[in-house]
């Protein structure tokens, strides 16, 4: 059974697939973004990673894999085994390369080092895009004439007779402005005060008079609620086939304080699944897990629904 076509299969409608005992593959949504020293814009894409620490069995993969091959939950997971022992055996000898993932190697502190496949992007919306080169315009100032063009020129003779006539008649319109001013101002402080005459009089009309307005309609608001974020990312406690240990587990959990504690609707593969709490968010989520692991409970894990 080669798993890597499954698991790329997968990580187009999830956004974490685990492999018990091996790690977790993720995806996270990235923006369209844009190449200044290629000058490309690149669309909008899911990048790929992987998490050693999240090896604990979700049942995403193994329920894709027994419905694809037509084979039981449990053959799907002991396939799923033998592939990881063949995948550990291969990186201790040096490389690991997983077709259209990427390629693990050990560090030297022995912890899994992923790079992943040049050009993948898991975001269905963004499939068959390619980027876009996008170079700058490049916009210039006109130049402007080294001298400004001269129209006409006055005689030297008749320049000076042309500039007494100007300050005369500059003197003229000054004291014409002069007197308009005066006499708008004067206009103007007329009607301020009638006018605040008139409205003297009608608060005194106001003051004394009295108003039947009847019974008045009853005035009723419809508030909107607010869309409040739906609690999707679960961190997931323990998974039974009997219910009633599933309640067990639930009320054990909330005597401990994890007062978010519930039962999760039934899985297809027929499970009852008990989460310590939601988040609408995935990073929530894993932040909340490894408290929660941390807190004497290593084999919690996070699920989508």
């Amino acid at each position: 059974m080669e798993l890597s076509a499954h698991i790329h299969y997968l990580l187009y409608r999830n956004d974490c697939v685990t492999i018990p005992g091996f790690g977790a593959f993720l995806v996270e949504q990235k923006a369209a973004y844009y190449d200044a020293v290629d000058q490309l814009y690149f669309p909008p894409s899911k990048v790929l990673s992987f998490n050693e620490t999240l090896q604990s069995n979700d049942g995403t993969l193994a329920s894709h894999l027994a419905k694809s091959y037509g084979t039981s939950y449990e053959r799907a997971v002991m396939d799923m085994h033998q592939q990881t022992i063949t995948w550990k055996e291969s990186l201790q000898k040096g490389k690991l390369s997983i077709p259209t993932l990427g390629d693990f190697v050990l560090n030297s502190e022995g912890k899994m080092v992923f790079t992943p496949e040049s050009g993948l992007n898991f975001l269905a919306a963004s499939y068959a895009l390619s980027e876009v080169p996008a170079q700058p315009i490049s916009r210039t100032i006109a130049e402007q004439p080294a001298k400004q063009p001269i129209y006409f020129e006055l005689e030297q003779t008749k320049s000076r007779r042309v500039v007494g006539y100007a300050v005369v008649a500059a003197s003229v319109l000054a004291l014409f402005a002069v007197g308009s001013n005066s006499y708008l101002n004067q206009q103007a402080d007329i009607q301020w005060q009638t006018e605040q005459a008139l409205r003297e009089q009608v608060r005194e009309q106001a003051s004394v008079s009295a108003y039947d307005l009847g019974e008045l309609p009853t005035l009723k608001i419809a508030l909107s609620k607010k869309n409040q974020p739906v609690a999707e990312f679960h961190v997931i406690a323990g998974s039974f086939r009997n219910e009633a240990n599933a309640k067990k587990l639930v009320a054990a959990l909330q005597r401990k304080g994890y007062y978010g504690a519930q039962k999760l609707a039934q899985t297809p593969q027929g499970f009852y699944q008990v989460s310590f709490a939601s988040f609408p968010t995935k990073r929530e989520a894993y932040n909340a897990m490894a408290d929660i692991k941390r807190d004497n409970y290593p084999d919690a894990w996070v699920t989508k629904k």
